[in-house]
């Protein structure tokens, strides 16, 4: 099977617009049908914990939230509170996932006026509230299909934000020590329909000040996408945008899955991967597998690293070496919910690895189509 993976080169435009200050990922924000199996299932397969939680009682008005998190990682968890919510509209059009990605910022003010100076359309107002040892101020812009982008900044120590209740120290069930650990969230990437990944790349690039610094052409004899990779200029955010490039691509299978473009997955930055792996598959996770003879050529392929291919094997991880600048482990889940959209992915970054394990992609796309293979789809 032929498969090919042409990396693009890293180049910034002469006349790019400025970064808008973007520091990382605030938080996620998952529209989902029962909140309280979600929470379960982040807090005991994932070795989450429950750090707040919202609702018509606090104020949230629409809607019920529960916020978990690991590390710097926060997820919403957010349910309608009645037929007419905005959320029960967004899962009518839409199976469960990702309706807000966060950008911390470090002026929200700012930032959101100078999105809306480039083009972006504002969908919710600059909001400043004023806690007793803090400040949140926030505004959303659209991006693609459904999902916004809150850019929030925070001063102080306030609270997860308004309508929010934090759990107390006393209240808080910590990660178990000896499970999953994650830092912070690495990276997500964006599924939009054919011919439209290069307006999407524009949009980051123009509103965001966001660079392209990769681009991918992924083909087998069964189906086929292309790729592009936006980082920002000085913050810790990468974002692949994706688009099918063949009629039965996993990208198509997503877009129509999804009822439209969406994120397809988010990868969790960990310092552990082999063991936090060994725990997620103990707390009933199920990850994509690849054939056993992906191991006996990465040896050659990667050189010397810190783990054991014996490891690698066992735990099913995959490797990639990045030139002489490092090497990266990662591994990635089955879908999330019912239909075959969110995934996650768990990454290990060693050295100055910013990559995204390009050398893996065949045992990727293959371990993928398999998949699509067992649900009829390719």
């Amino acid at each position: 099977m032929a498969s090919t993976a042409s990396p693009g080169p890293t180049t910034i435009k002469a006349d790019a617009p400025q970064d808008i200050g973007i520091i990382r990922v605030h938080h996620v924000n998952f529209y989902v049908n029962d909140i309280g199996d979600w929470a379960n299932y982040f807090i005991h397969r994932m070795n989450f914990r429950e750090v707040a939680h919202g609702g018509p009682y606090s104020g949230k008005g629409d809607r019920v939230c529960r916020v978990v998190g690991h590390g710097r990682i926060r997820f919403i968890l957010t349910q309608a509170a009645y037929r007419e919510s905005v959320v029960a509209g967004f899962l009518r059009k839409h199976p469960q996932g990702v309706a807000d990605i966060a950008f911390l910022v470090h002026d929200a003010a700012t930032a959101l006026e100078e999105c809306a100076r480039r083009g972006a359309t504002v969908v919710a107002e600059l909001e400043s509230h004023h806690f007793e040892r803090g400040r949140i101020r926030f505004g959303s812009i659209a991006a693609y299909g459904d999902v916004t982008h809150t850019l929030i900044d925070v001063r102080g120590e306030p609270p997860f934000g308004p309508g929010y209740h934090d759990i107390s120290d006393a209240e808080l069930k910590q990660p178990d020590p000896s499970g999953s650990t994650f830092a912070i969230v690495d990276h997500m990437v964006a599924n939009v329909p054919a011919g439209e990944m290069d307006r999407w790349v524009e949009f980051y690039e123009r509103v965001f000040g966001f660079k392209q610094t990769r681009h991918f052409d992924i083909r087998t004899k069964r189906s086929a996408l292309m790729s592009k990779v936006l980082t920002a200029q000085h913050g810790y955010i990468q974002m692949p945008i994706n688009e099918p490039s063949s009629e039965n691509s996993q990208i198509q299978e997503y877009l129509n899955a999804n009822h439209g473009p969406g994120v397809q997955h988010i990868a969790l930055l960990t310092k552990s991967i082999i063991s936090t792996i060994d725990d997620l598959r103990r707390r009933g996770m199920s990850f994509l597998s690849v054939p056993d003879e992906y191991f006996d050529m990465a040896s050659a392929r990667v050189g010397p690293i810190d783990e054991t291919m014996e490891e690698l094997r066992r735990t099913g991880i995959l490797v990639d070496r990045e030139n002489n600048e490092g090497y990266l482990l990662q591994l990635f889940t089955k879908p999330v919910f019912a239909e075959p959209t969110l995934f996650f992915e768990i990454i290990q970054r060693h050295g100055l690895a910013r990559g995204f394990g390009e050398g893996n992609f065949r045992a990727l796309f293959e371990a993928i189509e398999r998949e699509q293979m067992n649900r009829g789809t390719l």
